[in-house]
């Protein structure tokens, strides 16, 4: 009996081990898949632009941003090509209303909670051909519109997505944050250009305003103005542009903390089940499938102190490091993050706590953002 159960019990994991070897292939080919995209993205130089065709509304939807708006509209106001300035006030306390109409740009209040009823307002009260959507704080180079407007007019687009990059770099912590953050840029980059791939940030998105579908976006929902937006846009056809440039990148600082970090990512989270993208879904279960058998073979050696069992999970973390360094090291050089040996040591399991607390701050309703639980 003993030994029958013994034999059963060696079936299991071996089957258990053949399957998580399985699920890291299909992440391989995903890491592959997304350093080839990032390689075949070209670098050409677009037409000069008409500055009467090309007009730019800068729409920047806040809460509570008194600290950050200022340098932000200081940032639009040295651009090369101009750029008109839209603030929506959604429902700030800090004064953030009273600081935009100090600095003499038009500010609408949001007719509603929330950042899509914010940014639907400032779609409407613009005139200008293009409109980019910028969150109050991320910081700008003086090209970033005449770069993003390149990549509109140049390749006749419908909506362009442009980088995002976290930063100053200055601890492993912030390290950490931008090496997974320049990942995603990479995945969301090369998708863009190779197929389309409706994914990119709120942060620094820019619109043919015609075309900004307005009615798609689902206020209920927390998270995906972006995604829906972009989402939208394809589903007519619409021509959807990656701009790689630097020039066009945008600099936002990391979460402060754990608890903070996994706030903001349950929050993206909160989106997966209501996106239409096919590659989008698969990805976030797959890296979920990932990071869930990383876990369960971890808890194994731990719990049953087996010696196979455990070479087996650090055979798994391995190739996990392994194929996350191959990633890391394009991101590092993309970006210009100046990471160290430690930092690509350190990101898988920093990683699982980071999915793990995300999930946690969804399945306890403890999504919150700006003070609101949504």
């Amino acid at each position: 009996m003993n030994a029958a159960f013994t034999h059963f019990i060696w079936i299991v994991v071996s089957s258990w081990w053949c399957l998580s070897l399985i699920i890291m292939g299909f992440y391989a080919g995903a890491v592959h898949l997304w350093i080839k995209r990032w390689r075949l993205i070209p670098q050409g130089e677009a037409p000069p632009l008409d500055p009467v065709r090309s007009g730019l509304t800068a729409i920047i939807p806040c809460r509570n941003e008194v600290g950050n708006l200022p340098k932000l509209i200081a940032d639009l106001r040295k651009q090369t090509h101009p750029v008109e300035i839209l603030v929506v006030d959604d429902g700030s306390e800090d004064g953030t209303a009273r600081a935009a109409a100090d600095l003499g740009v038009t500010c609408i209040s949001s007719p509603a909670p929330g950042k899509k009823p914010a940014l639907i307002a400032g779609i409407a009260q613009a005139t200008t051909e293009w409109v980019a959507t910028l969150d109050a704080d991320v910081r700008l180079g003086e090209t970033w519109a005449q770069a993003m407007l390149e990549a509109a007019v140049g390749q006749e687009a419908t909506a362009v997505v442009g980088p995002v990059t976290l930063g100053p770099n200055r601890s492993a912590w912030d390290r950490f944050q931008a090496l997974e953050y320049g990942a995603m840029m990479v995945w969301i980059g090369g998708g863009v250009h190779s197929k389309g791939l409706a994914m990119g940030s709120g942060a620094n998105l820019l619109f043919k305003r015609s075309a900004y579908p307005s009615d798609f976006l689902t206020p209920a929902i927390a998270s995906g103005d972006d995604t829906f937006a972009l989402e939208a846009i394809q589903k007519q056809q619409g021509r959807l542009v990656w701009q790689g440039d630097p020039r066009a990148g945008v600099l936002t600082a990391g979460a402060i903390s754990w608890r903070s970090l996994w706030t903001q990512r349950g929050r993206w989270a909160s989106k997966t089940t209501r996106l239409d993208d096919r590659e989008t879904i698969f990805i976030a279960v797959l890296i979920g499938t990932v990071q869930c058998t990383l876990l369960a073979w971890t808890l194994a050696s731990l719990v049953l102190l087996n010696l196979p069992l455990g070479l087996a999970t650090l055979a798994l973390w391995a190739v996990k490091m392994m194929l996350d360094f191959r990633l890391l090291k394009q991101v590092n050089s993309a970006f210009k993050i100046h990471a160290r040996k430690q930092d690509y040591i350190t990101f898988a399991p920093r990683y699982l706590i980071m999915v793990l607390g995300a999930w946690g701050q969804i399945l306890r309703g403890r999504v919150v953002w700006k003070g609101r639980r949504i």
